[in-house]
């Protein structure tokens, strides 16, 4: 201060010195005039800074919405932190800790009168109702977005409109009505007129920019790890590990396969992509239903390539004329069948293990130990009868971990359906909509993707190849302890019931 006031001397005394004699005061006297009220406005300046320093850098009217949350939270100092927090990072000034916050809102209660306190809890009309308005409102937001945190932790994302029901709601609880405004309109109409919508919309977004909220897709981890899923991983490890065991004891080189099931669109759907902005396109309707596609995966390179993929689409949607047509370019070991229905059934899965067997068979010294889920058709005991009779011996991994480590569910049909989408969208762009030209593009993405891929690695990351190093997946790490702690005896009747 004493510097600016030197400062402000100066520029003063050269004003005086070039600005001539006014008023028939001397020069010295009117620089001595202008230093005086340089340091009068100083003053004034170092007492509004020790006030706002004092106030936590809050104006009056905020400092009376600190006391009115402090009083209507029944005397959450969290809630009155969280405040004074949000107006500082509006005007950039630095946090303020704990002890200054309460000591601020202690003195603020201690220092305004009885009548005050109640005028501010009751919301009286006048300031006092802005006042509390203002704090209602907060303390609603607060309480909105507690409990959206509490839904996001049961794996629930609510909508705009669920979210400012709870806010009205928690308004409505600090009895301070707001059902007859804008927003309670916007909620209730929101599907029936676009300005309630835009409404809605609006005030969602500042919302989520208030409380760093966004707008997504809520990703959902896998289960934690509990004693029930630890022993099922334990006792599939224990299952494959012993199978291993006995393929060795016979002379034969274990070779570890994964068949599973997955249901393709004839319609995929899209992708983002570039698109122009002022862009409006009517697009051809798009095709019903969809089939069936079962890959098979295995940990030998020589023998991928080699092992037969299945396509079961029920007679109504795929025609023999269009089966016909493509089938110059069909791959050999990809087989079309036209059935009933095109969900797995025991019918289909005898035919696929036929068909397995049969390449199997050109090669004698791998023991096939073929990974299955728990699905009605996998477990039957026509099935498990097939597999005997074809030199298939058969793993079969628990319900409810097929998410966590079947090879196929982790490792390959997510990538496989996005690569599809983005042959689907070349078709569209390329005017093939066709279920032919569909079928062209899964037959050659098919052939790139699972046999120019690597599923060793993949099985090993999942446990299932203990010969590799292991280095289990994000989702398998806290089963490492369960790995080392396999036996290598086979797993009893309890353990797999």
């Amino acid at each position: 201060a004493a510097e600016d006031m030197e400062e402000l001397g100066g520029r003063a005394e050269g004003r005086a010195d070039g600005g001539g004699n006014r008023g028939g005061e001397a020069p010295a006297v009117q620089a001595l005039r202008r230093v005086q009220k340089c340091m009068a406005s100083v003053r004034k300046a170092l007492s509004r800074s020790k006030a706002r320093a004092a106030t936590l850098h809050l104006t009056v009217r905020e400092a009376s919405i600190v006391l009115a949350i402090y009083l209507l939270s029944r005397y959450n100092l969290n809630a009155v932190a969280l405040y004074v927090a949000s107006r500082n990072a509006v005007r950039q000034q630095p946090s303020h800790s704990a002890a200054e916050v309460r000591e601020l809102t202690e003195s603020l209660y201690l220092e305004t009168s009885i009548d005050e306190l109640i005028a501010l809890e009751c919301g009286e009309p006048g300031r006092h109702a802005r006042v509390r308005h203002a704090a209602v409102s907060f303390l609603a937001e607060l309480r909105t977005v507690e409990w959206l945190e509490s839904q996001n932790m049961l794996g629930a994302a609510p909508s705009s409109a669920a979210m400012a029901s709870k806010y009205l709601m928690f308004c409505e609880a600090f009895h301070d009505s707001r059902w007859d405004g804008a927003l309670a309109r916007a909620v209730h109409n929101n599907s029936l007129n676009h300005s309630a919508g835009r409404y809605l919309r609006k005030w969602s977004a500042d919302f989520r920019e208030r409380w760093n909220v966004a707008f997504r897709v809520l990703s959902v981890k896998p289960p934690a790890p509990c004693a029930e899923l630890a022993a099922k991983v334990k006792t599939l490890w224990q299952w494959v590990f012993w199978l291993r065991h006995c393929c060795i004891g016979v002379g034969k080189i274990p070779i570890l396969l994964n068949l599973d099931e997955s249901y393709i669109p004839w319609s995929p759907g899209s992708l983002a992509g570039n698109v122009l902005r002022k862009t409006r396109v009517t697009g051809a309707k798009r095709r019903r239903g969809g089939f069936t596609y079962t890959p098979i995966i295995c940990t030998n390179e020589a023998l991928q390539p080699l092992l037969p993929r299945f396509l079961v689409a029920k007679r109504s949607v795929l025609s023999a004329r269009a089966v016909r047509t493509v089938s110059a370019q069909k791959p050999d070991n990809l087989h079309i069948w036209r059935e009933a229905s095109a969900w797995s059934t025991v019918r289909v899965m005898k035919r696929v293990l036929e068909e397995l067997s049969h390449v199997m068979a050109a090669f004698p010294a791998f023991q096939a130990i073929l990974l299955l889920d728990c699905h009605a058709s996998h477990i039957h005991p026509d099935t498990v009868r097939a597999a005997n009779n074809s030199n298939i011996w058969m793993a079969v991994i628990p319900a409810g971990l097929t998410g966590l480590i079947q090879p196929l569910d982790t490792l390959a049909f997510s990538a496989f359906k996005f690569h599809l989408k983005q042959q689907f969208q070349m078709g569209l762009g390329e005017s093939e909509t066709l279920p032919e030209d569909f079928l062209r593009r899964v037959f050659a993405l098919s052939q790139t993707f699972f046999n120019g891929r690597k599923w060793k690695a993949g099985f090993a990351s999942l446990g299932l190849e203990p010969e590799a190093p292991v280095r289990l997946s994000r989702d398998l790490r806290p089963y490492q302890e369960a790995l080392a702690l396999v036996p290598s005896s086979a797993p009893t009747g309890d353990q797999l019931a």
